[in-house]
């Protein structure tokens, strides 16, 4: 019988584990050789989801970063009308019968709204935006009225009351983007002229939510000025599940798919090779194969070639030069096949 570790593992195979435990240390120490020669050779502009308008960082070869100035303070005041609806909506449908403690929620965001609504003519607003901004606290007022009792209003009154805000709260939105997007194209279009030529090798990361991927605002202003050959090459969007990601974490991504770029172009032939999971291609033949022999339809994403510059993700199998799967990529004549990367 073989020797056994702790860990219920075979020697022997806890050696063949121990290998991949080893790679993931070599790895860390080269991921941050790598980012230290991105950082000292190319221009990298971070933009970073938050409920201020978005932060954008600009990190020029060897220097400190440069953080933008912020988004005009009314994009906040015009958002925060906007959301009171929300709150509005979902105090409502959730709690028909008010328990004591949202009876006090209720009141707390019934003061809330009154302090807003007294301040509209105080704050830096244009009157068109503090008329609209004024109507809709005005409608929450009213709303907050029709709750007697400790009982909400009924559903038909909800519905009522969302179907005269949507006008107004449509207006703040198209403000509230108005003043975003103008002051992140003014932004870039200044960080463009600054960096002169070294604009076309300059790297861009986005973070993103799930619910903000498709029409992310920043993404898209960065690709005004990027164009669409950048998307998916130097324009990058990282989805992940946290509102907000310290610049830390997304220059350690960025270095991540700058390096496995390098590694993808040696090994496989093309530098965006490794930017899908390389056991994703094996395992879609499995999954095929596997569905096929249980009558079943394979439900599988377009094949799309790994050069693409779609967004927000690749789904035309016109839409690049390369293969979109590995084996037809190692089947091409290497002449053929460009290994090199743009990258840093």
């Amino acid at each position: 019988m073989a020797c056994e570790t702790d860990g219920g593992q075979p020697a022997a195979g806890q050696a063949m584990l121990d290998l991949n435990g080893a790679m993931t240390d070599v790895y860390g120490v080269a991921l941050a050789a790598y980012r230290g020669r991105m950082l000292a050779t190319t221009p990298v502009i971070l933009a970073l989801f938050d409920g201020a308008g978005g932060r954008m960082l600009l990190y020029r070869p060897g220097c400190p970063a440069v953080e933008a100035p912020t988004v005009p303070i009314a994009y906040q005041y015009l958002k925060a009308v906007a959301h009171s609806t929300v709150a509005v909506y979902e105090l409502a449908h959730h709690g028909d019968a008010l328990s004591a403690g949202a009876s006090g929620v209720l009141s707390g965001l019934a003061e809330a709204n009154e302090r807003a609504l007294a301040s509209v003519d105080e704050l830096a607003l244009d009157a068109g935006d503090a008329r609209t901004a004024g109507t809709v606290l005005a409608l929450n007022r009213d709303f907050f009225s029709r709750a007697t009792a400790g009982r909400i209003a009924a559903p038909r009154d909800l519905a009522a009351y969302a179907r005269e805000c949507v006008p107004h709260v449509v207006r703040l939105m198209d403000r509230a983007a108005a003043l975003q997007v103008s002051h992140w194209m003014t932004v870039v279009e200044q960080w463009r002229a600054s960096l002169g030529a070294s604009w076309t090798s300059v790297h861009a990361a986005v973070n993103t939510l799930y619910v903000t991927r498709q029409k992310n605002i920043l993404f898209t202003v960065l690709a005004q000025f990027m164009g669409e050959g950048a998307i998916g090459e130097r324009l990058l969007l990282f989805e992940t599940p946290e509102f907000t990601t310290a610049p830390e974490r997304m220059l350690d991504l960025l270095a991540r798919i700058g390096a496995d770029r390098e590694l993808g172009g040696t090994f496989f032939g093309h530098p965006r090779v490794m930017d899908v999971e390389v056991l994703g291609d094996a395992a879609r033949t499995a999954i095929r194969g596997e569905a096929g022999r249980r009558g079943m339809r394979p439900v599988l994403p377009t094949c799309a070639p790994y050069d693409s510059n779609q967004w927000p993700w690749s789904t035309d199998p016109t839409g690049g030069s390369a293969p979109c799967m590995l084996p037809a990529l190692l089947a091409r004549d290497p002449d053929e096949a460009s290994g090199d990367s743009d990258d840093a």
